[in-house]
């Protein structure tokens, strides 16, 4: 009794999915409800496999935003809602519905299963400055019936909402199974801020000194030759001494010559007494040579200012920011409810429903 309760609100939402999307098989014989044929129930299943890997994603000063706003009020039935806002996001909402009812007399089960298997491995992200955000607000208030929601923002976001339904009106027993595998590893998530950059004003002051020395050396070699002529005249008059011996003075004194322009053949050209004058006419050549050399020394002094602007890091831009919300919704609603809301990198969720009744079997034989 308590699990037939439990379905009561549920009643809804699962005579919308019976009429629009329920798979389902009479494992026997062909035949119409009634006919009495040997019937092993009804039976639904869903098989799902998420696989992301090796991937890889290089965000800068990007925003993903991921929203649903005054959405999905007042609905009923089996809603499923994904909402996503990034790179690389999975998500899906499944239902399986089996149901053996009055038709299948001789009915024995119904049987619903969901395998769902989610693999995330070896993806590498880089966030620099990234803000992610996802957010519900005054949505899906006063729903009813079987509510799946996902809202995701941001990279690498698994995400899941499956039911699974068994109903056997006649037949002995119904099972329902859900079956979820979630593998997240060998990820790499870097979240970095990138700079900012600005100017600063410098300015700089500079004084140099030095010194030089210089050293130089060098040499030169010529000739020369002309010719000269002229005149040349004694002068004044001269009284040489005679003596009788063989040097000067030897023997004894003989007398004196007289030269003076009064001699015979006297010339004086200067005309101061002199008796003896000469022509000078001739020829002179000669050569020479010699180095020079240069030594240098001295000091060099420089001084003087620099001013400008150069570029600094100013300090960081916004950091990555995840940011998940969820506001003003989701008020007064009834049955099932789960709800996924992720922001960042890598993220896997999941929501799932079983539900079995089999009435047969119920002590109370209803």
């Amino acid at each position: 009794m308590k699990t037939q309760y439990m379905l009561t609100p549920l009643a809804m939402a699962l005579a919308a999915l019976v009429s629009a999307s329920t798979f389902a098989s009479d494992n026997g014989n062909n035949g119409g409800p009634g006919q009495g044929y040997n019937q092993d129930g009804g039976s639904a299943s869903i098989h799902d496999h998420q696989l992301s890997e090796g991937n890889k994603v290089l965000n800068e000063g990007t925003e993903n935003d991921a929203s649903i706003d005054g959405s999905l009020g007042a609905a009923s039935g089996n809603i499923g809602v994904n909402v996503a806002a990034g790179d690389n996001n999975q998500q899906a909402n499944a239902a399986a519905l089996a149901t053996a009812d009055a038709g299948f007399v001789f009915g024995s089960a119904a049987k619903a299963s969901i395998e769902v298997g989610q693999v995330g491995t070896h993806n590498s992200v880089h966030n620099y400055s990234t803000q992610n955000t996802a957010q519900l607000t005054n949505s899906a208030n006063g729903s009813t019936g079987n509510i799946g929601i996902n809202v995701a923002s941001g990279v690498y976001n698994q995400q899941k909402n499956d039911m699974v339904a068994a109903v056997s009106e006649k037949a002995y027993s119904a099972s329902a199974n859900v079956g979820i595998s979630q593998k997240l590893s060998g990820n790499t998530t870097e979240n970095n801020a990138t700079l900012d950059y600005g100017t600063a004003a410098v300015s700089l002051k500079l004084t140099a000194g030095g010194t030089y020395v210089g050293a130089g050396v060098g040499g030169y070699s010529g000739t020369h030759s002309g010719t000269s002529s002229g005149t040349s005249d004694q002068i004044g008059n001269v009284y040489l001494d005679s003596w009788s011996g063989s040097s000067h003075p030897g023997g004894v004194s003989t007398g004196h010559v007289d030269l003076d322009d009064q001699v015979q053949g006297a010339v004086d050209l200067n005309d101061d007494g002199g008796a003896l004058a000469f022509n000078n006419d001739g020829t002179y050549s000669g050569t020479q040579s010699g180095t020079v050399g240069i030594v240098e020394a001295g000091l060099t002094t420089l001084a003087g200012t620099v001013s400008g602007n150069i570029p600094v890091v100013a300090g960081f831009k916004a950091p990555v920011i995840n940011d998940a919300k969820v506001n003003g919704s989701l008020n007064n609603v009834s049955g099932n409810l789960g709800l996924n809301i992720a922001a960042g990198s890598g993220n896997q969720q999941s929501n799932s429903l079983a539900i079995a009744a089999g009435c047969t079997a119920c002590s109370s034989g209803l």
